[in-house]
């Protein structure tokens, strides 16, 4: 599918495949890997550890009587968590700009097979989705609607332009005080010479809080999401030696898949992938 951004026409894709140029690609609709699923079958890696943990502490971050707004939530991977941690949340709103997407996270994004007249009787709060392009999300979802935005792991899915406009999109739909999730790789540098494959462009901590910034956000804290084993051993052998040696003993039990999410936390500009927690001011009218 080709849009037309700007007078420039810009491919809506699968997954970026050999021979593509990512500064022609508006976005990417492949998604996350289902890490219940992978859990489920015990096959799963520090990518999967990494995104139940962030959607977990995304899910405890939602209080009660919030608009949560999941920005690109593809099949919806917070609502197992919503359903169970933050049962009293005022509504759920999923947008993304598949419709294929939609249908599934419709379906439940765990083994349910939900139809749609069980979404009512089977959620203890209000559920929904906007098929949109997040670029142009106040088309759908309006100024000051949301309390909580959740954006994990899909920024990065998308041409840097158009991933731009979607955080002034949120800093829009969001209520003064409001607070925003959002996750991503951590690629310094040339964004487009990304981690992933499906991946548009990625990218670096210093480039994406500077937008945070000048948006008008407020940097709430910044977390460390995943890294590897080589640069976890690397950075940690580097370190003082009461952290070195702390390293080291959880290294001698903790398995890998969890250790390099877990040991990155604290350091997330060394971190392969990043959370910053923000918040739009308080006094801040609705644009």
């Amino acid at each position: 599918m080709i849009r037309k951004e700007n007078g420039v026409d810009k491919e809506i894709v699968y997954r970026v495949e050999d021979g593509m140029d990512r500064e022609k690609i508006l976005c990417t609709t492949y998604q996350m890997r289902n890490f219940y699923m992978q859990f489920r079958d015990g096959f799963f890696t520090n990518l999967d550890v990494m995104n139940y943990i962030q959607h977990l502490a995304a899910a405890h971050m939602a209080k009660k009587g919030m608009n949560v707004l999941d920005v690109c939530c593809g099949r919806s991977l917070m609502l197992p968590l919503l359903r169970y941690y933050a049962k009293d949340i005022a509504s759920y709103t999923g947008v993304d700009i598949s419709k294929a997407n939609i249908k599934e996270a419709m379906r439940g994004a765990t083994a349910k097979n939900l139809e749609p007249k069980d979404l009512a009787s089977y959620y203890p709060f209000r559920v929904g989705w906007k098929l949109g392009n997040v670029a142009e999300m106040s088309k759908v979802i309006p100024a000051g609607f949301a309390d909580f935005v959740i954006y994990t792991s899909a920024i990065e899915h998308m041409h840097p332009t158009d991933g731009a406009k979607s955080l002034v999109e949120c800093y829009k739909v969001m209520k003064p005080g409001a607070k925003m999730f959002l996750s991503c790789p951590n690629t310094p540098g040339n964004g487009y010479q990304t981690q992933y494959r499906a991946h548009v462009y990625e990218w670096g901590y210093d480039e994406l809080k500077a937008k945070l910034t000048e948006i008008g956000f407020s940097i709430v804290q910044e977390v460390g999401l995943v890294t590897s084993v080589r640069e976890m051993d690397e950075f940690y052998s580097k370190q003082p030696s009461a952290l070195k040696d702390f390293y080291e003993r959880m290294k001698s039990y903790v398995p890998s898949a969890f250790l390099t999410a877990f040991m990155a936390i604290p350091f997330p500009r060394e971190a392969k992938e990043l959370l910053f927690i923000v918040q739009k001011p308080k006094g801040e009218e609705n644009a």
